[in-house]
């Protein structure tokens, strides 16, 4: 069959050994007491093939149904053959939204995976629907830097550190790691009890806890005769993911054979960094929405290598079927025309970079203009981590409203002080750069990031963000010079300068006002006007029925400066 191969990569490691699926999940690893014997010789390679935040787009780019024909045919083929995602699966799309996840373990199900890890959005509904989700799974999990210190039961209760395969002898370990962002990527308040957080993901020291507790899995693992570790990784890797990102730990630690990374949506064929002891440790990323899937292969020679693939000529027809038939149970309902698009939403450029989480957007401008309306406050601020699609011009769907706010987010408004409004501005723009793209990839990314309505602001990237950060990455206060300038706020059709010391009304999800998305706690103490409103889709579509698009949302309307 033929495949769309972007380019592969390949490095050499120590020669290592083999891997047919065992019937249950390791136990919980224990240190062992003496030296494992050396594992036999494999008698084929090593074929792992790899997802990354698929985010519901099961159909999107090259699909899932074509990934499990070719996956299938090469099990057929080689004995050592692996299917692994790095997470990110439940969430951003309405055909896990609007099922609250349930179709999509079902089709990852069929899928046979073998090894998955959690990304920060799969606690997107709540820790009592994930372990729901969980119980309903066929394909092994893991995670090694999940702590809980609560008093009821863990989500984490029964997933260990990592799983192992046994290919003849030879023992390859899948390790599980997940961004300590989690805490402020999904919503914050599902990672807590009485107002505590419960849950860590070894945050602190600039990435050295986190480091250490990999590096204790990766020792385990070791002990227990894995002759190749695989770091299946949500941390990301971009600046904006630092100290937590996977190139850091790949320094700070030792053992690691290959990293699958995911969180960034980056593509990465295959780049090799050193470990501690400066050894090469090849790294790649698929990107999102299913635009490749990755193939490493580790070769009976002891090599490593890694390809993308783009596309390939040959879907599973089953797969296809049950993907039809969960689609078609939405169709009603998303199908259902709300109106007509007189000009394109966009939150990429004409390149398809991303910039809701760095820029103004005319997309962000009118779903934040969306929420000030519905929710009547003097400004309404939407994270731009919250927006998830362009919207074409033409005929408009409720399914493409829906794309484009898939969290099913609940509506808030509070009072609050202009100086509050201001802070929260500082903190939004903490890691905008002065370019949002660079070699092809978005840069300066934040999903705090707001896109904004009834104000006007500009941020000068000269000037070093002020906001501070627990190792939570909760945002504590500021030092230093602010980069925000010039905030103007919208009153009576003009825009005059804010007063720090004015009363205001804000308006946008419950997740940024009160539940700390983000990192966002400027407002988690104020007075609420309205605690729990109507959901952020519902609003979108009473907007976009009642106004359509005017021409003023045809392009950015200058909001947001940035120099």
């Amino acid at each position: 069959m033929k495949k769309q191969i972007l380019m592969a990569a390949a490095m050499t490691v120590m020669l290592g050994a083999g891997c047919a699926k065992p019937a249950a999940p390791a136990p919980e690893p224990s240190p062992a007491e003496s030296t494992p014997e050396p594992a036999p010789e494999l008698q084929d390679d090593i074929y792992i093939f790899y997802t990354s935040d698929v985010h519901c787009g099961v159909d999107d780019n090259l699909g899932l149904p074509a990934l499990k024909a070719m996956v299938d045919e090469n099990r057929a083929e080689h004995a050592y053959t692996f299917l692994v995602d790095c997470g990110d699966f439940l969430q951003g799309g309405t055909l896990g939204s609007m099922s609250r996840g349930s179709t999509i373990i079902s089709l990852m199900n069929r899928m046979d995976y073998d090894v998955v890890a959690f990304g920060n959005h799969e606690f997107d509904y709540g820790m009592d629907r994930l372990k729901e989700l969980l119980g309903s799974r066929e394909f092994d999990m893991a995670i090694a830097n999940g702590k809980y210190t609560g008093s009821g039961t863990s989500v984490f209760e029964g997933i260990p550190p990592y799983v192992i395969r046994d290919c003849d002898g030879t023992k390859i370990a899948f390790i599980g790691a997940l961004t300590p962002e989690a805490l402020t990527t999904s919503t914050p308040t599902n990672f807590m009890e009485n107002s505590e957080f419960v849950y860590d993901f070894y945050t602190g020291n600039n990435g050295d806890d986190l480091a250490a507790q990999i590096q204790k899995t990766v020792d385990d693992a070791r002990a227990e005769g894995a002759a190749y570790v695989i770091l299946l990784s949500h941390l990301g890797s971009v600046a904006a993911n630092t100290p937590y990102d996977s190139i850091s730990l790949i320094h700070k630690t030792t053992g690691i054979d290959a990293v699958i990374d995911g969180h960034s949506h980056s593509v990465i064929i295959g780049d090799a960094y050193p470990n501690a002891e400066g050894e090469d440790v090849l790294l790649t990323s698929v990107g999102t929405k299913m635009q490749n899937a990755g193939e490493l292969i580790i070769g009976k020679d002891g090599t490593i290598s890694s390809l993308l693939i783009s596309e390939y000529d040959h879907t599973d027809p089953d797969m296809e079927t049950a993907i039809a038939a969960a689609e078609e149970e939405l169709n009603t309902i998303l199908a259902q025309p709300v109106g007509t698009a007189d000009y394109a939403l966009n939150m990429t450029d004409a390149d398809g970079i991303r910039m809701t989480r760095s820029r103004e957007t005319n997309l962000g401008n009118y779903c934040a203009d969306a929420v000030r309306s519905i929710m009547n406050t003097d400004v309404a601020i939407i994270n731009g981590g919250g927006l998830r699609h362009n919207l074409a011009a033409g005929e408009v769907t409720y399914g493409n409203l829906r794309d484009i706010f898939p969290f099913q987010n609940v509506l808030a408004s509070c009072e609050c002080t202009g100086q509050q409004i201001i802070d929260v501005l500082e903190f939004g723009s903490s890691r905008t750069e002065g370019l949002y793209a660079f070699d092809g990839n978005a840069v300066g990314e934040f999903g705090g990031f707001l896109q904004v309505s009834g104000l006007k602001y500009t941020i000068d990237t000269s000037i070093p963000s002020p906001a501070v950060f627990d190792d939570n990455s909760m945002l504590t206060g500021f030092e230093g010079e602010r980069r925000v300038k010039d905030v103007m706020i919208l009153q009576d059709g003009e825009y005059v300068p804010i007063d720090p010391e004015g009363n205001y009304t804000i308006s946008s999800t419950d997740y940024v006002l009160f539940n700390r998305g983000d990192g966002n706690t400027v407002f988690y103490d104020c007075k609420p006007i309205v605690r729990y409103g109507s959901i952020d889709i519902d609003a979108l579509t009473d907007y976009f029925k009642a106004n359509g698009i005017p021409a003023e949302y045809s392009d950015v309307e200058g909001r947001i400066t940035v120099k």
